[in-house]
């Protein structure tokens, strides 16, 4: 072999392994280093609420805003042409439709957000828009406080898009008070964490809201102004569904039966695999053709044969159609806020053309945080590992070692005492005045522990040593502490045990697996062209 031969041999060799090596440091620190790729972060703090005075001194026995009222959070006025019905009931089996009641109203949307934080329904506003408007929920569609969804209209009923408290032009919009939570903050702090984390985590903003009925405002209390989950350049930015295509890219839900989505069956649950449902959120109904709904049907399907099989060289190749780092950290901002009713309720995927699945947005945290309604949730366990897809993955000791790595960074930064606790002081002083007079106005649910009141979200009792302990809560700063009780000790029990998790894995994929089998391959590759050029 010439000399030229040899060092165009040893070159290529070296080439390969520089290659390699890179490939190899990506792949195993990806999720470990990667950098926050939100599209949006919320402010960086909340402003004090600075008001001096009786937060209650504008308010009647009625809830009716005197003159003088001023408030330091935005305002949302609603102008409802009649009353809101009721159009859909939950059983035990599933969702019972009243298909001869139409839930949408007419109605009238004024918004008001000075820069001085003084906020009047005097003032000048900053948007006035038509809209239909209806009550939404699943549990909470039976609580006293309604949550509403809108969608903006222009004069002649068709959608409209407005940016609405800077959080990018759409047409849906969701008021979020949920009743179940007490302290306001839940659904805040875990999407204003998650949009510093994900990809994409729902925008909100606090404000407060008034029924405007002829010349007289009803106050209705605090809400979170918030974006719903859909398919737009500033929300699960995927690519549009084009109707002439079979394929197209898509966004899904698993969740209970409802009769306002088109529910797939899929290969998860034609095999009972999974117990819920997968519903398609994207393309909407108006866009949905049988070649494409077909399509997602037979790509979702195609995912869950891979993470459901039983065959270890098929389940190997779910790297090839889930984007793991989305499902990492969808995983850890679930876990590490306690809101375990993800991945099985509420849980959203999308996945565009020619891309992997991707978990997310997260969503619906007001039962999280040891406010399950069922029981105390133990911060000192894990539950996520036991979720669909999840206790799949979680039988791979790579995936689980890609959770332990990124959990461990984001404890340094985004999943600490210091940094979690500072965002709930900010924001309960931010709220300070607010939350007296939702306390106010909602006094008859919050204070009644008598579990006779169906309007009501309970808690329910448990037993401790052979006594029963009440879980009613009628103190909001008690309400602010058991958070964070029960994020710090579960944060910080979050290593173990995930460490234990680790411990109990049964399957090793990818190149962490194959360590030894890697170096020989690349001592080899070292030792190869020394050979050839010692040769003689």
């Amino acid at each position: 072999m010439t000399a030229n031969i040899k060092r165009l041999v040893l070159f290529i060799v070296s080439v390969c392994i520089l290659i390699f090596g890179i490939s190899y440091i990506k792949y195993t620190k990806d999720i470990k280093n990667k950098k926050d790729t939100s599209s949006y972060l919320y402010y960086e703090t909340l402003p004090e609420d600075k008001s001096k005075g009786d937060p209650l001194e504008f308010l009647d026995e009625n809830y009716q805003m005197l003159p003088g009222f001023v408030s330091n959070l935005p305002l949302v006025v609603l102008e409802i042409d009649g009353d809101l019905p009721i159009y859909k009931k939950f059983t035990e089996t599933g969702e019972i439709v009243f298909e001869d009641v139409n839930p949408w109203v007419n109605g009238k949307i004024t918004l008001f957000d000075n820069a001085d934080m003084e906020n009047s329904v005097d003032d000048e506003p900053i948007l006035v828009e038509n809209m239909k408007i209806k009550k939404r929920g699943h549990t909470s569609l039976s609580f006293d406080k309604p949550q509403y969804y809108i969608s903006l209209t222009d004069e002649n009923g068709n959608d409209m898009k407005a940016n609405i408290f800077g959080m990018g032009e759409d047409d849906a919009w969701i008021l979020n008070g949920s009743m179940a939570d007490k302290s306001m903050i839940r659904n805040y702090i875990a999407y204003r964490t998650a949009s510093q984390i994900m990809e994409y985590a729902p925008r909100c903003r606090f404000c407060e809201v008034l029924i405007k009925k002829n010349d007289t405002y009803e106050y209705q209390g605090v809400y979170l102004m918030m974006e719903k989950i859909k398919q737009s350049d500033v929300r699960v930015n995927i690519d549009k569904c084009n109707t002439k295509n079979s394929y197209t890219s898509y966004l899904v839900r698993r969740d209970r039966f409802t009769n306002f989505d088109t529910m797939l069956e899929t290969y998860g649950r034609l095999n009972e695999f999974d117990p819920g449902w997968i519903g398609v959120k994207y393309p909407s109904l108006s866009k949905q053709t049988e070649k494409n709904i077909k399509y997602i049907e037979q790509d979702f399907s195609k995912i869950e044969q891979v993470l459901y099989s039983e065959d270890e060289k098929v389940f190997k190749q779910y790297e090839k159609y889930i984007d793991i780092s989305s499902f990492v950290d969808y995983f850890l901002i679930n876990e590490f806020f306690g809101n375990y009713d993800a991945g099985e309720h509420s849980t959203y995927m999308y996945k565009n053309q020619g891309e992997a699945l991707k978990i997310g947005p997260v969503w619906d945290f007001d039962q999280a945080m040891n406010n399950s309604v069922m029981d105390e949730t133990d911060p000192l366990t894990l539950a996520m590992q036991e979720k669909t897809f999840f206790k799949q993955l979680c039988q791979d000791k790579k995936f689980v070692n890609l959770l332990k790595s990124r959990y461990a960074s984001l404890r340094r930064r985004y999943l600490n005492d210091e940094y979690i606790f500072s965002m709930i002081d900010e924001t309960t002083k931010y709220l300070n005045s607010a939350r007296e007079r939702e306390w106010y106005r909602w006094a008859a649910d919050y204070y009644d522990s008598t579990y006779e009141n169906p309007g009501n979200y309970y808690l329910s009792d448990y037993e401790f040593n052979g006594e029963t302990v009440s879980r009613f809560n009628d103190d909001y700063d008690q309400e602010i502490y058991n958070i964070k009780v029960y994020l710090s000790k579960h944060g910080k029990n979050m290593q173990i045990l995930l460490t234990q998790l680790n411990d109990q894995t049964t399957i090793v994929t990818g190149l962490k697996g194959n360590t030894t089998f890697f170096l020989f391959v690349i001592i080899a590759l070292f030792l190869i062209p020394s050979i050839l050029i010692n040769r003689k």
